[in-house]
């Protein structure tokens, strides 16, 4: 297989500072990748931006929050002017809180969905018309087994991951005649800093004395026997953007190791 498949492509990642993002950032800088790396957190994306460069110093990074309309219209042009096109872009970019459905606020509920959703919908409606004039591009939205199997305390995590899945599978159909492909990745339970928190907060939550007894039922529950890492996402991220995967659309492709079947 070459280990150069995206040389020189343009490739947009959002919440690309750490975690996932920053794992699908590097792995494509891996195989000559040019990265847009955009964050709302932009004084630890420009940190990840110097490790991106070592592998692929034309990349540049962009301060960029996805619930913000003007914000990412902004973005995407800028984007455009200093790179001329994007090939890809992985919509990333997620949050999550935790709480019993009955407990939730407002502004939890909000937070999730308009972060997670929304984001999803605001990017690529700026950046689907860019693909659509070359009649060529890939999207990958970043949901969640939560986006498959409701999941307790994330009621509102899951409801926001459901619509990325169903939200792809519109676009699919919607950007096929333009030779478009949109697709979804689902990760299960990934080992990242917002796991580390979610452990912390379910224990609380279900009266648990040691939040690592949490993380040990998420391997429990997976039938590989470990925990899902970022670079396992970005593995399957990248095929779904590479011409191995030209005649995938629609699809919602989990990466859980066995705990999602469906």
């Amino acid at each position: 297989m070459n280990c150069r498949r995206f040389e020189d492509s343009v490739v947009m990642v959002t919440g690309s500072a750490r975690g996932i993002g920053k794992a699908i950032s590097l792995s494509f800088a891996e195989e000559g990748a040019i990265l847009a790396l955009t964050d709302k957190d932009f004084e630890e994306l420009k940190r990840t931006l110097e490790e991106v460069k070592k592998l692929s110093p034309n990349s540049m990074a962009y301060e960029l929050d996805v619930t913000k309309e003007e914000m990412v219209k902004e973005v995407v042009e800028r984007i455009m002017k200093d790179f001329g096109r994007i090939d890809v872009l992985v919509n990333n970019a997620g949050v999550s809180t935790m709480n019993w459905f009955w407990k939730l606020t407002e502004e939890e509920w909000d937070f999730n969905m308009n972060v997670n959703a929304k984001g999803v919908w605001l990017v690529s409606k700026y950046v689907a018309p860019k693909m659509m004039e070359r009649r060529k591009g890939k999207i990958v939205n970043v949901a969640s087994m939560a986006g498959k199997l409701g999941a307790p305390l994330l009621a509102h995590y899951s409801a926001s991951k459901f619509a990325v899945v169903g939200l792809t599978q519109a676009m699919a159909k919607e950007l096929a005649p333009y030779g478009i492909n949109v697709n979804a990745v689902c990760p299960g339970f990934v080992k990242t800093s917002m796991q580390d928190r979610e452990v912390v907060w379910e224990a609380e939550l279900r009266g648990i004395d040691d939040p690592e007894k949490v993380r040990q039922e998420y391997v429990e529950m997976t039938p590989l026997g470990r925990l899902c890492y970022p670079e396992d996402v970005a593995k399957v991220v990248k095929f779904l953007a590479s011409s191995e995967a030209d005649f995938l659309t629609a699809q919602a492709i989990n990466v859980t190791g066995g705990a999602c079947v469906h």
